[in-house]
């Protein structure tokens, strides 16, 4: 028998959401919204469908390693091309990151409830990184990020927005951390939902504002663009750091179809406005709706909002209730939250019905609680 590394099969494997294909067949629901997986309701940018469907007679041809779609991200962003590489998704390249700069007795740092990718990635790459406690309030505490490094740290991995909490660091707070972390190591900055977040915090933290020599920051084509199932991501950073990751990159990634959906929309800016005035409207209610329905959450910039249920078997049935009814949400067990769940925004229409199911079941659920 084939023996597996320890790191290997002491893995958890990602637990993709329910589909609303199976909930409606569990339990005959018919109008089922999945608000688990952060996903943009409106779906994707028209103008990268049609792109991709004229595109469709030359998916014969090997793709160019993503070459165009850096070119185009080097004007967007004032920077150079050799500034930028893209994967399949932020999180492959979150892979390709710890692959490219680390060896055994390196040492990494993130935050307790942090990203499960970048979780999985360390795993699987045979790190256990220090994941320092939240405060209170579920933000990363940066004074502690920084107290906890050593002489073997390597990277320091930051999500702002953080996913699953929906909370972030500001301007001053970063600069305080990244003008004070050395040189030699990587401070990985996740900006998964930053589109989305500039709209609800007009202040919010832009790295690509800064230029410091070690910092890598992450984007996605995922969230507000609506190109999940495209899997496109992309990272900016000095050339330094860019070159090392383009020689360890498989040489294809992204893939044809999913670079030219990228770039029709990039230039897609009504669909993009459409969708970060949506989710602006969508976090407003869900902040509102849950206060005033007595649920502890964090206030989220980002396309979701996490509940604190007090204690895990409370997170189940909220969860179960919700699932009923039609909504799809996600229990937070694999982020080591076993004891809160997260839910995306929707349509208006699935917002609205969300908050009447939740005026419902709040009350049984809670009721020892509130």
């Amino acid at each position: 028998m084939i023996q597996l590394p320890k790191h290997i099969s002491d893995l958890t494997p990602y637990k993709a959401g329910q589909s609303a294909a199976e909930i409606q067949r569990l339990y005959g629901i018919d109008n089922v919204a999945k608000l688990a997986s952060n996903e943009n309701p409106l779906g994707s940018s028209p103008k990268a469908i049609l792109a991709v469907q004229s595109a469709l007679h030359n998916c014969s041809l090997y793709p160019d390693g993503g070459q165009a779609l850096r070119e185009v991200l080097a004007a967007k962003f004032g920077r150079m091309t050799e500034e930028i590489i893209c994967h399949s998704g932020s999180d492959a390249l979150i892979h390709l990151t710890l692959r490219t700069f680390l060896e055994a007795g390196d040492e990494l740092i993130s935050s307790h409830g942090t990203f499960i990718g970048f979780q999985v990635a360390a795993k699987l790459h045979g790190f256990n990184p220090q994941y320092i406690p939240q405060t209170d309030d579920y933000r990363f505490d940066l004074e502690a990020i920084f107290a906890a490094i050593t002489s073997r740290t390597k990277i320091i991995y930051l999500a702002n927005v953080n996913n699953p909490t929906g909370t972030y660091f500001t301007k001053e707070e970063f600069e305080w951390l990244i003008e004070r972390v050395p040189t030699s190591v990587l401070v990985i900055m996740d900006e998964a939902y930053s589109e989305y977040s500039k709209d609800i915090m007009p202040d919010f933290l832009d790295s690509l504002r800064y230029n410091y020599p070690n910092m890598l920051t992450l984007r996605t084509f995922s969230k507000v663009y609506g190109l999940a199932g495209f899997r496109v991501g992309y990272g900016i950073a000095n050339e330094e750091i860019v070159a090392p990751m383009l020689r360890t990159k498989l040489p294809f990634e992204p893939n044809t179809l999913g670079q030219i959906a990228a770039i029709a929309a990039l230039e897609d800016t009504d669909f993009l406005e459409k969708s970060v005035a949506l989710n602006t409207e969508g976090i407003r209610l869900f902040t509102k709706e849950f206060t005033r329905l007595g649920l502890k959450h964090p206030h989220s910039a980002g396309n979701f909002v996490m509940i604190d249920c007090t204690n895990p078997d409370i997170a189940q049935q909220l969860y179960m209730a919700l699932l009923r009814k039609g909504f799809i949400t996600r229990p937070l067990g694999g982020f080591s939250l076993p004891h809160c769940i997260r839910i995306s925004t929707g349509t208006k229409d699935q917002n609205k019905r969300l908050i009447e199911a939740m005026e419902a079941i709040v009350p049984l659920v809670f009721q020892d609680y509130l």
